[in-house]
Order: C-alpha cells, then structure tokens, then sequence
C-alpha cells in the first residue's frame, strides 16, 4: 500500500491538470455553390483584438549579506556584496487579428464561392461582440475555487455574432441573424495553485479563439446555404 501511494502521488504531481468537463465542439456543414455558377462575394467584418504578452527585460543590482549565524545563535557581520540579477517583466500588447476574417474567406473560397472576381454580388458582414460573463456565472466561478481548496477552476466565456448578407446591387439586407456560442470549461489539479497556473485552455485568449472560430463556422455555414440557395 505505501508503494502505492509512493508511486501515486508522484504521477499526480506530473500529471498537472485533469479536464473535468469541456464544452463540445459544435459540427458545421458547409454548402457547396451550384456547379456553373458564379457567386461572387466580399467578406467584411470579422474583427477582433487579441492580447499578447511581451517580454521586456532589465537589470538590477541585489545587495547579499555575507554574514552567518554562530553555533549559539549569535550573527556575525562580515559585510556585503552587490550581484547583478536580470529581471523579466511581461507587457501585455493588444492586437487586432484577422485570424477569423481569414477562416471565413477560407471556408467560402474552398467550397466554390468567389472572392477575387469583381464585380460582387454579395457582401456577407460579421460583427463579434464579448465576452460576457453574468454574474451567476462569476458566482460560480468562486464557488468551484472556493469548495475545492483552490484545487479546482470554472472558467466561461460567451461571444456573439451578428450576420448580415447584403445584395450589392441595391443595398438591401437579404438575410440577418444573430448567434451566441458559449465556452466552459472545469479543470482539477492536486498541485492547488501551481497546476491551476499552468493550464492554458481556461485563458482570456484560448476561450475567445474556441467561442470565435465557432461562430466564424456557423456564420459560414448559413451564408453558404443561403447564397447557394438563391442560385
């Protein structure tokens, strides 16, 4: 039994985190423009900010103490000297990213659609707006710290997504919906603190990639089967 043990807590140490629940990846289908047409279309919108962290480095001098405690107790000083340390501190910097822009233009140009001839007949507009955490939310966030001893983590997210597809020619708004994607995410870890410090997937940027790359996908999908259909 004492092996056990030996061998247990050493593992559970290693291992860092455990993911205690997730939440599940959502299945897009896309819709393929009609064979023999030509649907041309301009992608807007689909802006967002990330927040990178850069390194800035420096130096300062440390005074150390060169004096020591006798076999009684009693210190002795036997002076000092200075030692020079490098320090880090991290900057955050906040990016605009094109990354979901991207996403769209791929998944409408690998499924037939036309984004590089001109004129365009279409303009499908996103505009994401987050994160949103209620305070029930934030409630239980404490709750899962609190009761699990700071060894257990709740982390949530909501974005959302406005679309908007307009007919070029006269301006109008052909279709418009709204989309809402949430991220959970319940992590456990027997190293308290430390482990919880170590895990990315409940970070600020990790839960707007997952909630935006979704609505990118389901935004995709219902402009896709829309255009197609008017064909």
């Amino acid at each position: 039994m004492k092996k056990l043990v030996a061998i247990t807590i050493p593992a559970l140490v290693l291992a860092g985190c455990f993911t205690l629940h997730r939440s599940p990846q959502m299945a897009t289908t896309m819709t393929r423009a009609p064979e023999g047409k030509d649907i041309k279309v301009t992608v807007s919108g689909f802006a967002a900010t990330v927040t990178e962290y850069l390194p800035v480095y420096g130096r300062e001098l440390t005074y150390v103490d060169d004096g020591w405690h006798t076999h009684r107790g009693r210190y002795v000083s036997h002076g000092g000297h200075y030692v020079t340390t490098t320090t880090e501190t991290l900057v955050p910097q906040v990016k605009a990213s094109e990354a979901f822009l991207r996403r769209a233009q791929a998944h409408l140009e690998e499924n037939g659609f036309l984004l590089r001839a001109a004129p365009t007949d279409y303009t499908i507009d996103v505009t994401f707006g987050g994160p949103f955490v209620t305070s029930n939310e934030q409630a239980v966030e404490w709750a899962w710290m609190l009761c699990s001893l700071f060894s257990a983590e709740y982390s949530t997210q909501t974005w959302t997504a406005k679309l908007k597809i307009y007919d070029n020619k006269t301006g109008r708004v052909l279709f418009h919906h709204d989309y809402g994607q949430k991220f959970e995410d319940v992590v456990w870890s027997p190293i308290f603190f430390i482990g919880l410090a170590g895990y990315t997937e409940n970070t600020y940027n990790f839960m707007q990639c997952w909630c935006l790359s979704a609505l990118t996908d389901q935004v995709c999908a219902d402009a896709t089967s829309f255009l197609a259909g008017r064909q």
